[in-house]
């Protein structure tokens, strides 16, 4: 039967694999961070988005009660060009 064989580890070796891993590490924090600002990102646009949705809401409910023909087709129209076209 064969003795088995046992890897020899260079001390270099340890070193590398520490630096691998806390480069790892680092990484995984920087994009982490990322992941965080992104996010705080999108729940700042969210909110302005139902800011706007809301004082757009107020103004077809303004046009609808103004007694003027095609007032409230005219204010749609401007509610639209505010909200980029949609």
């Amino acid at each position: 039967m064969a003795d088995q064989i046992t890897p020899v580890e260079a001390p270099g070796d340890r070193t590398r694999l520490q630096q691998e891993l806390d480069a790892r590490d680092e990484e995984i924090l920087r994009l982490r961070d990322l992941l965080i600002a992104r996010d705080a990102e999108l729940g700042a646009a969210k909110g302005r988005l139902a800011m706007v949705e809301t004082g757009s809401q107020r103004l077809a409910g303004l046009a609808a009660r103004i007694p003027i023909p095609g007032a409230t087709r005219l204010l749609q129209g401007l509610i639209r060009l505010l909200q980029g076209g949609r």
